[in-house]
Order: structure tokens, then sequence, then C-alpha cells
């Protein structure tokens, strides 16, 4: 009933009909749920139902059960959100980093954000049941086993959950930047409802994540996904500054700035943003021939230039692979590695409250979050 409630506002009846319980069933459990504090009464919403007669009211899940925090951390930017149980952020904070920046202060960086995030959504730590953290690289119990790109000097071999293990009692999860792109997209995004997903993150550097059955797919150690680091595919060639300088004859110029002469008409810019489609396409098309992904979900920065490189990517991807997946892309824009973050603590606490009632002897309150979930990376 309580995973009815999650997934969206429902009246008793609507309650009964998805649990198979009788209505007196239902409104037992509910009214238990309501003590408990999970779950609350919307009133009766007068939008719902044209039929006569009062109508019935509808019930909530909490929005004060509980509360997560998001993390970003990337090599210019530091993202944090507050959210509630139910994925919608109450607070967000952004910051600009430096490439350069140690980790330390990278990671100092992102505490201050957190703390901002809580301050103004009028949390705290106390309120936290989950902290999920985004970070470049491959990610392996909470450490950074492998980062590729250049800057983010001592990134390699980082404990970012342990960094974090002071911000809640609950969990502490740490996961790769493309992952959680590719699970926000496949619980919100384009690619909701798709089981079977690839997802290029194409920023400043490119990467991509795998969603197979629903399930983010990590591979052994998290790695899966890390086929930029194949030379003969072309992701490192297309890192920002790297191809921007070797591509343009102005060298100072920014891929940004070089999308923008494309818009104007620039012949040669518009020779470079082809090639950088090409290349993009090499990687991807390795993907789907690998994987046979029902959707291709491109995301990242670049996708707001997407109008000026996507059919080139398509027909490039078509050029290699002869079963061609629905190339999307995202619906989420740069919010998208944070809003994942959020739905990976999610999932997390959904787990950790069905083994809860496996094998506690009543159902536990929104306040006892440490019994409902243990402390994992």
């Amino acid at each position: 009933m309580l995973e009815t409630l999650w997934s969206g506002a429902a009246t008793i009846a609507e309650i009964a009909r998805s649990t198979s319980l009788s209505r007196t069933a239902a409104e037992s459990v509910l009214a238990d749920l309501m003590t408990r504090g999970w779950a609350v009464d919307g009133g009766p919403p007068a939008q719902r139902s044209l039929a006569p007669g009062r109508p019935a009211s509808v019930f909530h899940f909490s929005p004060e059960a509980g509360h997560i925090a998001g993390i970003d951390i990337g090599a210019h930017h530091v993202s944090a959100c507050v959210a509630g149980l139910t994925g919608e952020k109450i607070s967000t904070v952004r910051v600009i980093a430096d490439e350069s920046m140690p980790a330390a202060q990278r990671l100092a960086l992102a505490s201050r954000a957190l703390e901002q995030a809580l301050t103004e959504s009028g949390r705290s730590t106390d309120d936290l049941w989950a902290v999920t953290v985004g970070s470049p690289g491959v990610i392996d119990k909470g450490k950074v086993i492998h980062f590729g790109g250049a800057g983010m000097p001592g990134w390699i071999g980082l404990d970012i959950a342990e960094h974090f293990a002071d911000a809640t009692a609950g969990i502490v999860l740490v996961e790769g930047d493309s992952a959680l792109g590719a699970l926000a997209e496949s619980a919100y995004g384009a690619g909701r409802g798709v089981p079977d997903l690839v997802y290029i993150l194409s920023g400043i550097r490119t990467g991509a994540a795998v969603i197979v059955n629903g399930q983010t797919l990590r591979g052994h150690r998290g790695a899966a996904g890390l086929v930029g680091e194949l030379p003969e595919l072309r992701w490192r060639d297309i890192e920002h500054q790297i191809y921007a300088r070797s591509r343009s004859a102005d060298e100072a110029a920014t891929r940004g700035e070089i999308f923008d002469r494309a818009r104007t008409g620039d012949a040669g810019a518009r020779a470079i943003v082809q090639d950088f489609a090409d290349a993009l396409a090499v990687g991807a098309s390795a993907m789907v021939l690998a994987l046979d992904p029902e959707v291709l979900v491109i995301g990242g920065p670049n996708t707001e230039n997407a109008d000026l490189f996507l059919e080139r990517f398509t027909a490039e991807i078509a050029k290699r692979c002869p079963i061609l997946p629905d190339v999307r892309i995202s619906t989420l824009g740069p919010d998208a590695v944070l809003t994942g973050s959020v739905r990976l603590g999610i999932e997390a606490i959904s787990r950790a409250l069905h083994e809860a009632v496996e094998t506690q002897p009543a159902f536990p309150a929104p306040s006892n979050r440490i019994a409902a979930g243990s402390r994992a990376t």
C-alpha cells in the first residue's frame, strides 16, 4: 500500500484495487500508515471525478515522511539538493568550481553546498534518510577507482562515502555521474517506462551508462559503459578544450563558441560540429551493437545544441547498427545527474523498507529511519 501512495495520490477504492485488499482491510492498513506518519489525507479534489455526490478523499504519501540529499560533483560545478522521499526537490544549490581545485577543497565545497541546501529547505542532517553523491569516474564501494579525464587532482582513490558519513545517520551512496543520469532518464525523463536503454552523457567529457530490465548495469566494479577509454572510438578526441583547439583555426575557441558560430551559418564551424557528431556516434554505436537497447538517450550540456548535430549523429549510427534504437534527447537537462542521485536514494530506502517488513515485528515509523535502513555504499 505504501508503494501505491509512493507512486501517486489515490482514493481508498483505488488503494483497495491496487493492493487486492478489501475496502475494510485497506482502510485499516491506511489508518495505521497515517498514524505512523507515512500517509496523509489530502482531502477531496473536485477535478478527479464528475460523478454526482460527495467526492472521495485522496490520500498521499506524506511529504514530511523523510528527506534525501543529492549531490552532483563535477570538474566545473558542484550541485546539491534536498528532496522528499517522493523525489520532489525542495531546495537546490549550484556552485561553480575550478577544474584544478584539489580534491579536499572540492569535497569541502560540496559539503558547503549541502549545508546551504539544507538551510534553504528548512531541514537539517537529522532529517536525512540518505545522502547520495554523483561523481565522474568509476565508483566502487564509495571510492573513485578510476578517473580518465584531465583535472580534478587527487580524485582517484578518494573515499567520497567516508567524507559524507557524518551527513546522515542513514544511507550514504556514491555512484558515477553517467549511471545517475541514466537512472534519472529511466525514471522520469526521455527513457521513462523503457526497460532497456543506453545513456550518453555528452559534456566537457563523454561518458555512458546502461539500464537493463529497469536496473542500472554497473558491471563487476562499476565500470560498465567505459568505452571511451578506447582511443579508436574517438570520445577522448572530443573533450571540450582539446577538441575545439585541435579543430578550429582560433585556438582560443571553446566548443560552445563553435556551436554558436555553426548556428550563424559559419561553414568551418558547421564542419567541426559534423565531425563532433561523427566522433560521438562511433562510441554510441559500440554501445548499441553490444546491448541492443530500445532507446538511446543523449544527455549532458551539449544537448542544448542537439538540433545542430542530432540528425548527423543518428545517420552515423544507422550506418553501423543494423538494428537502430529510438534516439532521444534528454528531457531533464543539466539536472539529470542530481535527479538521478535522489532517485538512487529512493530506491535504496525502498529496499530497506521491504527488508524491514520481513525482519521487524512492526512496520517502522518515519522517525525510525535507522531501523529501516543501514549505512551502505
